[in-house]
């Protein structure tokens, strides 16, 4: 069971996909009362299956530089065609361990769904955006992307976000 600090909703790591979750849908309630009422936030949605959050009107004005040095967040959900998940878990595991030797990846975790096997949550933070294109460039990550492009995902919503209060 989750144990919860009612005071300050704060979530024990007993149950880190749940509370990721949580944190997700609280997020996205928020965001979509801020589209609803101003015109503060631009999301797009692009083609594929991946959708981005854009900057708020503060952020605007900040230069490229600035932007460009703030840690950077990415929440992937995923789910697995049942058929390939012995595949998926392997290659996760090599994107993972890969991604975190990368200098300027902080963090790269991978939960799974206790209710349903198939769906997974990856929750990436990097140091700027750069570290994020020399992520992309490595070689274990391609094998994340040649997964999806193979047919063994269901699903893939892929949520980009600044990191505004993050732990050491």
């Amino acid at each position: 069971a989750t144990k919860r600090n009612t005071k300050h909703k704060l979530y024990y790591p007993c149950n880190l996909y749940t509370a990721i979750l949580e944190t997700m849908k609280s997020f996205l309630n928020l965001l979509v009362v801020a589209l609803s009422t101003s015109s503060a936030f631009a999301f797009v949605v692009g083609t594929s299956s991946t959708s981005s959050f854009g900057t708020s009107r503060r952020n605007s004005n900040m230069s490229t530089s600035a932007l460009a040095s703030k840690p950077f967040a990415v929440v992937v959900q995923a789910e697995i065609q049942p058929d390939r998940l012995e595949e998926f878990l392997d290659l996760i595991e090599k994107d993972a361990v890969g991604s975190r030797g990368e200098p300027g990846c902080i963090r790269f975790d991978v939960v799974q769904s206790q209710e349903d096997p198939n769906k997974f949550i990856f929750y990436e933070v990097y140091k700027d955006v750069e570290a994020v294109k020399f992520h992309k460039e490595q070689p274990h990550f391609a094998l994340w992307t040649n997964f999806k492009e193979s047919g063994g995902v269901v699903s893939s919503v892929s949520h980009k976000m600044d990191g505004l209060f993050m732990s050491e």
